[in-house]
């Protein structure tokens, strides 16, 4: 394929540690190794500094990296930042169509990328959400002829990360902005196969599946015990956020006092260890006197140390909404993949849970019944599960072998 200049508009990039920054960060390096020319036109609120395989990085301003963003400590507290949990979604959220960052990023992030457009050479752009509103920086590039690609990394109507909209005129007018991007895209990227299947049957767009990944250069050189786990114990491992993602850990929270009640010698003999931020509500959850010695919060961990925890755990946990949100498949899904323990998945029938099983790589149980939970965790610590370990499937959701299949919708498209 010939190198082709690309417009990469994403809200997140690195250095920050958010999922949806390392996705970003993923893309621009391989692409940048495929021959690719990438311009990462992003918000300061990521952080500052080259992004590896872009030939540039524009940071734009963004109202929540000011004195303005009254809300800063809970972007920090999601960062890793800071000993206080972060706090719910603001009430603004509940306003605002599509997102909050219509009015704190778009004035700014607008404006450059038709400057950039005028005064650059680009054979397409890429634009990535949420936030949905990065997508009309898409648009509006569309109607001055570039190529556009958009890519939802979470449904926007289907199954939103978001709580509903109160009023039918919200509802409305978001679904028109919706509907508005999957007529004008020449292309949408879905990074879970019900996303990219709804794409296509409600809105008639052209959708391809590029899912998230994991990036092989990131792993631990050896693998290792870890001194956060108790080498006594079953050690279950849950890293990442949960809230933020609208997964609650109580139902496993009452799975584990049912252990501990009807099977003790059981509750004796496991842990569960969450890593990554919390919320204010979570650090109190888990604080709880009658969890102690079940649960352990090691908090925000560096990058590696996260990854080498990982494949020290004896299973690793992903906890989901179950049903609400069968598509979700986060990039944590791949990362354990990766790690090559055993994976059990809070949530059956959902996206997860269906890629754990076609990896050979663990089970599922219910995302909401505490008495299955139990069941379930009995079921392992007495009869730990199995890795079938499939390397070709591991391959599969490299962001090597990813990009590739991006770079050439990209081709496709243009």
């Amino acid at each position: 394929m010939p190198g082709r200049s690309i417009l990469l508009v994403a809200q997140l990039s690195p250095p920050s540690g958010l999922i949806a920054a390392r996705r970003v960060g993923a893309f621009a390096k391989y692409l940048g190794r495929l021959g690719h020319r990438v311009t990462v036109l992003t918000s300061r609120t990521s952080g500052k500094g080259p992004i590896e395989g872009a030939t540039e990085v524009v940071r734009t301003g963004d109202a929540l990296a000011t004195r303005l963003n009254w809300r800063r400590g809970h972007f920090d507290a999601m960062t890793g930042g800071g000993e206080s949990g972060y706090s719910p979604p603001s009430r603004l959220e509940s306003v605002v169509v599509p997102d909050l960052a219509v009015g704190t990023w778009l004035p700014f992030v607008l404006p450059r990328a038709l400057s950039l457009a005028r005064k650059g050479d680009f054979d397409v752009v890429l634009t990535t959400s949420p936030p949905q509103s990065a997508h009309l920086v898409g648009l509006a590039l569309a109607r001055r002829g570039l190529p556009w690609i958009a890519e939802l990394r979470d449904g926007w109507t289907f199954e939103p990360p978001r709580a509903a909209w109160p009023t039918r005129g919200q509802r409305r007018l978001d679904a028109a902005l919706e509907r508005k991007v999957a007529r004008r895209a020449s292309a949408m990227i879905g990074v879970t196969e019900p996303i990219v299947e709804d794409l296509v049957a409600r809105l008639g767009g052209r959708a391809v599946l590029v899912t998230n990944g994991f990036d092989p250069e990131e792993l631990p050189a050896a693998e290792g015990g870890d001194s956060l786990l108790d080498p006594g114990r079953h050690s279950f491992v849950h890293t990442g956020r949960m809230e933020a993602a609208r997964s609650s850990p109580v139902p496993l929270l009452k799975a584990l006092r049912r252990v501990r009640r009807e099977s003790p010698e059981v509750a004796d003999g496991l842990e569960v260890v969450f890593v990554g931020a919390l919320s204010a509500r979570e650090q109190e959850l888990l604080a709880a006197d009658d969890l102690s010695g079940l649960v352990k919060v090691a908090g925000w961990l560096e990058r590696p140390h996260a990854l080498a925890l990982q494949r020290a755990a004896d299973t690793l946990v992903i906890v989901t909404e179950g049903p609400s949100r069968s598509s979700v498949a986060t990039g944590k899904v791949f990362e354990y993949l990766a790690a090559k323990r055993p994976i059990l998945v809070l949530g059956e029938g959902t996206e997860a849970a269906r890629i754990v099983a076609d990896a050979g790589a663990g089970l599922a149980t219910s995302a909401t019944d505490p008495a299955a939970i139990a069941e379930t965790l009995r079921r392992v610590v007495t009869d730990p599960l199995k890795v079938d370990g499939r390397d070709e499937v591991l391959e599969r959701y490299s962001y090597p072998r990813l990009v590739e299949r991006l770079a050439a919708l990209i081709e496709d498209v243009l």
